[in-house]
């Protein structure tokens, strides 16, 4: 009787860590899922990949930023005054 106790604790101990486990792995994916919404840009003379991920976005680090605008504009570094751009606009702006 003892020796099904002790199993039987085993067993609910490791369903209690399993569930735990799965609610922070599924806290964590939908917390980092924030919606995505995004401006079309259009370029000014002097205007830079960079100075428009900080003027959009000045909360977010650039770098990646610019990786995004490229990515989704399927673009190079080199912009022009008048293009207009996809810029993603994140969270707490």
């Amino acid at each position: 009787m003892k020796k099904l106790r002790k199993k039987l604790l085993f067993i609910l101990a490791i369903c209690i860590v399993s569930s735990f486990t799965i609610i922070s792995i599924m806290n964590r994916t939908y917390a980092s899922k924030e919606e995505e919404i995004f401006i079309t840009y259009t370029v000014q003379a002097g205007d830079t990949l960079w100075k428009i991920a900080k003027q959009t976005n000045p909360n977010e680090d650039p770098r990646e930023l610019i990786y995004e605008i490229r990515k989704i504009n399927n673009i190079t570094p080199i912009i022009y005054p008048g293009q207009e751009i996809l810029v993603p606009v994140k969270g707490d702006r």
